[in-house]
Order: structure tokens, then C-alpha cells, then sequence
């Protein structure tokens, strides 16, 4: 039993030595999966007199059993320097040789914060291990202090993604080196290199081996005055705050362009969009003729002493009255001509009530007679557009049917206006004139503050510009202008409002012509005084007749109960007539040297 025991003991251990063993005896890492390294990087660093660094790279690239294209060298040439400025180094006269079977095609680029250096043909691709010799000039690489000038750059950066060998490098320059140091290791580490010593003048280091994206950073001192160390190269980095900087000059120069913008804005729509008016009293405004003087209207003058009418001037229709108080043809001075014409024994509105808890209440429009010279164009557009597909329709049919139709409408609308000499021109394209303006004058301020941003300092001086452009924008709507006459019959139209607004203390004057409620009530819808109207005729139900004959409904008449019935027909066929179709779709000595903490450097790969 011992003898068994002892001989299982002898077996684990001999099974656990042979594990341990077994891996000197296996087959590289490289044969077994055919990762790509560099066998040699051996950097010759010569300081020139002039403060330049020509610098000759030697890599001894393993591409195993991988098709590449060659190898790619990447080195940093941007670093941050201060609070404003970023350094640079430069790199001139790049030249490459390569053994034989390796393409030497160069191309070279800025990548980022670094430059690179591609070789290879993109047409042809290598295996195994061949050579490439690197050669360029740095500009800039100099530090100078009070006691010594130095060198301190990353010889291999943390860029490289592959395993490195044997690597080596040798610093010479035109006096002897005083001093040198030199890390390895994970960027950031203070090991020291595995050798490092000044021979013959010359600085010599070696590292036998770096793991990917570990670096080597050799420093190397030199007497002051030995080199022409050239000031940094210094370029002042892009912020935020640097491209809008708080000037005199900025602020001063916003700030002029700002107070002439709006000056520029002011002017303009004092100028272009300030109504005219006749030369006189309130009266001679209203019903001035026009051979009279006109002037701009006085910018504090109100509107409100205009005096009270008791029928529509000029016996202007509900739409017209309605454009030419808002300078806009909105839907629900269209929805008022439908009343409107209904009253005028065109149409005629059947009310119909909704069967179900939920069902919603729709209206029949029929057609009573046909257009005739009468009517206004656009009214006689309204009119044939409603029953375009016949004399009788719902008013739910119409849903994102008619909406192309009521832009006729509105354009008739307001070529109307235009014709009755209230306006000069279109109130609803002279406010996308401006809007375009506006919306131009903003792209125009926002590119060129972006420019400004981009390459100077006097980003803030483009903000006016783009301001001014949105005020315009804005101001649009205070673009249209009426005219003498235009003015004349606003004045008209708010007296003829106020009438209507004050019509309970006049019933008795209202009530002396009949059928005088029906008659006004598209006024009051266009004035937004349907449910005032109706109140002021409260009682006077008698007053409602002749409205069965043009609006049937299943609910009894009274003044307010009709009104309400209008109420809800407006607001509903408002909602309809507009609705679309819808859509789918520091040094390097001391505590400041450390691995990776010198400039260049960078890494590289195969492509």
C-alpha cells in the first residue's frame, strides 16, 4: 500500500514537470500563430549645427506568413505647449529604401496630430522579413535651457502594435554629450533602458526588448552654444475662447456692427413696411381721395378713434375685411365667405348629428345657385371649389381634398386686396421676400463667423451679421404696406368692428332692419365676435328668421344656440380646408523623463 502510495506521489510530480518543461520544448509563438514582429530597429539620431535632427531608421520587419503591403510610420508632430499654443515639429526631406522584393512606394500624409509615412505598393503584397531604411530631417526638436541644450524625443513610440528586438539607438553631435538618460517601458514607466553609455562621443542605448505599444525614450544633453537651438515652433491652438476672444477690438467692432444692424433693420421696415396715409383729419384718413397728400403713418398714432360705422364700408366682403386689417388671408376668412355665401343664397349648410357615443357631428354643403358676376373671384373660386365633384357634399369629404383649392382661394384673395388699391403689392410675398433676405443675411453671418472661428480670433464680429439677418427674418411681418387708400379702409373696417363689438347697448338700431343678425354674423366671425354678436340679440329670436333657410339643423333656434352651431361649423370647417395629405416616409532629466514623455516617437504598423 505504501509502495503504491509512493509510487502515485512519483507520477504527479513527473506529470507536473513535464508542463512545465514542455513549453522550452514547443514550437515559437511566432511559428505556432504567425503574428507579425520586428526582429532590428536601430535609430540614428545626428543633432546638426543648424539644430535639425536627421534621423535614419533601420527595421528589420517579420510579416510571417501575412500578405501586407509594407509598413506604415507614424510620427507624432503636435503637442500641447501651453495654454494657447500647441508645439510643432516639422518633418522634411523624407527618403526610403527597402531590401529586395519589398515595394519603396512612399506616400505621405498628416494624420491627425501626426505624419505619416506609408511604403508599399497597394498592388503587391509581401510575406516573410525584409528590411526598410527611413531616413528624414526634424525641425524643431531642440529644447534649450539655462545650463544645456537637449534632445528628448521618443526614439520608439507607443504606436507600435507588433513586438520589438533588439532595438538600438545612436545620438552623435558636432560637440560632445554631456549627459544622458534613457526609459523603457510602458509609457508613463521610469525604468531605465537595458544600456546606455556615451562612446566616442556619441550616445549610445539599447533595449533588447519592448512589448507592443511600449516605448523607448531616450535624452541626451549638450553644452550650451554648441547648437543653434531655434525658438519653438509654436502655433496657436483652436478654442472656443480663443476664436470668440473678449477684445477691445472685438467687443468694439461687434458692437458697431450690432448698432448699425439694427439700425439697418429699423430703417428698413420704417422705410418699406410703414403704411401710408392721407394728409389730415381722422375723417380725411378714412375718406381721403387719392389725389390727396399722403405721409408715412405717424409711429405712435392709434388706430382706435376711428369712427363707428353701422354697415360694412364699401360693402366690403367678410374676407376682404379681414386681409386688410391682418395683411393675411387666414382660412377663417374663408370659412366666414362660406357663411357668408350661404347667407346670400348660394349654399345651403345641413347640420348633421353624429350617430354614437363618439361619433362626431358633420355638416352637408349643398349647392342653391351658381356663380355669377356678383361674386369675387375668389369667391367665385371658393364657391365652384367646394363642389367640384358635385352639388351636394360633406364637409368631411373635403378633408386634405381641398387645400390645394383654398390656396387658389387666398391667391385670389389676395390679388384682390391688391386690386382694390389697399395694397401695392402681395402682402404674402412681400413677406417672403423678406424672409428670404433675412434668412440669406442669417447663412451668410453664421458661414462667416464660422470662418471667422476657424482661422481667427474675430469670431464674434460675424454674430451682428447673422443677427441682422434674423431680424430680418422676424420683421417680415411687418413688411407689407397698405397704401393711403389701404389705410383709409382699415380705419373703416375697425369702426364697422367696433360696432359690432358694442352692438348690445344698439340693439334697437340693429333690430330695425330685418334679418340684420344673419346678415353680419360672417363679419363677427372674421372679427372674432361671434358669441358678443349673438348676446346682443339675445330675446330677439325673431331675428333668426330666413337663417333655416340657408343653415338646417336638428336643434331648436335661438340667437345663442345658433351662434354656437356657427361656432363649431367654423372652427370644424377651418380645421378641414387646411388639412394635407399625410406623408411616409518639460526636460528630460529628473523627474521629467520618463518613457513616452518625449516629443515624436509615435509607432507604425503594416497595411
Amino acid at each position: 500500500m505504501i509502495t503504491a502510495h509512493r509510487s502515485f506521489v512519483l507520477g504527479a510530480l513527473l506529470l507536473a514537470a513535464a508542463f512545465l518543461v514542455a513549453p522550452a520544448f514547443a514550437p515559437s509563438a511566432h511559428a505556432q500563430s504567425g503574428f507579425e514582429q520586428i526582429l532590428d530597429y536601430e535609430v540614428d539620431w545626428e543633432i546638426r549645427g543648424d539644430g535639425d535632427v536627421l534621423v535614419s531608421e533601420l527595421i528589420e520587419y517579420d510579416f510571417g506568413p501575412n500578405a501586407r503591403r509594407g509598413i506604415f510610420r507614424d510620427i507624432p508632430v503636435r503637442f500641447h505647449f501651453d495654454d494657447t499654443n500647441d508645439r510643432l515639429l516639422r518633418i522634411h526631406d523624407v527618403a526610403v529604401s527597402t531590401s529586395p522584393g519589398a515595394p519603396d512606394d512612399v506616400d505621405t500624409s498628416t494624420e491627425g496630430d501626426s505624419f505619416r509615412i506609408r511604403i508599399g505598393d497597394p498592388d503587391v503584397t509581401i510575406r516573410g522579413v525584409h528590411t526598410y531604411r527611413i531616413d528624414y530631417r526634424i525641425e524643431g526638436a531642440l529644447n534649450a535651457f539655462e545650463d544645456h541644450d537637449e534632445l528628448f524625443l521618443n526614439a520608439i513610440g507607443p504606436g507600435w502594435t507588433v513586438p520589438v528586438s533588439n532595438a538600438k539607438v545612436i545620438v552623435t553631435a558636432p560637440a560632445g554629450i554631456t549627459r544622458i538618460a534613457c526609459s523603457a517601458g510602458q509609457a508613463g514607466s521610469h525604468d531605465e533602458c537595458d544600456g546606455g553609455a556615451i562612446e566616442g562621443g556619441a550616445a549610445r542605448f539599447r533595449q533588447d526588448r519592448l512589448n507592443p505599444r511600449e516605448v523607448m525614450t531616450p535624452v541626451v544633453a549638450l553644452p550650451t552654444g554648441v547648437v543653434e537651438v531655434p525658438e519653438p515652433i509654436l502655433e496657436a491652438r483652436w478654442t472656443i475662447q480663443r476664436a470668440f476672444s473678449l477684445t477691445p477690438f472685438t467687443i468694439g467692432a461687434a458692437m458697431l456692427l450690432l448698432v448699425a444692424g439694427v439700425g439697418t433693420v429699423t430703417r428698413l421696415i420704417w422705410v418699406h413696411g410703414r403704411d401710408r396715409r392721407f394728409v389730415g383729419s381722422v375723417v380725411e384718413v378714412a375718406f381721403g381721395s387719392e389725389t390727396e397728400e399722403t405721409q408715412r403713418v405717424p409711429l405712435f398714432e392709434s388706430s382706435s378713434d376711428s369712427a363707428i360705422e353701422f354697415a360694412p364700408p364699401e360693402d366690403a366682403r367678410p374676407g376682404q375685411m379681414g386681409t386688410v386689417v391682418d395683411e393675411v388671408a387666414h382660412p377663417l376668412d374663408v370659412t366666414a365667405t362660406i357663411i357668408d355665401l350661404a347667407v346670400r343664397g348660394y349654399l345651403q349648410i345641413e347640420e348633421i348629428e353624429g350617430e354614437g357615443w363618439f361619433a362626431k357631428d358633420d355638416w352637408r354643403l349643398k349647392r342653391l345657385k351658381e356663380s355669377d358676376v356678383s361674386l369675387h373671384e375668389y369667391e367665385r373660386e371658393l364657391l365652384d371649389g367646394l363642389f367640384e365633384d358635385g352639388d351636394d357634399v360633406l364637409l368631411s369629404d373635403l378633408k386634405t381634398k381641398f387645400v390645394k383649392r383654398l390656396k387658389a382661394v387666398q391667391d385670389d384673395l389676395y390679388r384682390d386686396v391688391v386690386a382694390n388699391g389697399w395694397f401695392l403689392r402681395r402682402p404674402d410675398q412681400v413677406r417672403s421676400s423678406w424672409v428670404v433676405t433675412g434668412v440669406l443675411t442669417l447663412i451668410v453671418g453664421i458661414v462667416l463667423t464660422v470662418l471667422l472661428a476657424m482661422f481667427t480670433t474675430w469670431a464674434l464680429v460675424g454674430i451682428p451679421i447673422a443677427l441682422a439677418g434674423l431680424l430680418v427674418a422676424i420683421g417680415s411681418n411687418a413688411m407689407p404696406r397698405r397704401t393711403a387708400k389701404g389705410t383709409g379702409m382699415m380705419r373703416r373696417v375697425l369702426g364697422f368692428q367696433r360696432a359690432i363689438a358694442t352692438a348690445e347697448r344698439d340693439t334697437a338700431r340693429w333690430a330695425e332692419e330685418q334679418g340684420i343678425f344673419s346678415k353680419y354674423l360672417p363679419y363677427a366671425i372674421v372679427f372674432g365676435l361671434t358669441d358678443r354678436w349673438a348676446k346682443a340679440f339675445e330675446g330677439l329670436d325673431d331675428e333668426l328668421t330666413g337663417a333655416g333657410t340657408w343653415y338646417v339643423s336638428h336643434r331648436p333656434f335661438t340667437t345663442l344656440a345658433f351662434a354656437s352651431m356657427i361656432g363649431d361649423f367654423s372652427t370644424t370647417t377651418a380645421g378641414t380646408i387646411v388639412s394635407t395629405p399625410s406623408s411616409s416616409g518639460g526636460s528630460g532629466f529628473g523627474g521629467g523623463g520618463f518613457a513616452g514623455g518625449g516629443m515624436g516617437g509615435g509607432g507604425g504598423g503594416s497595411w
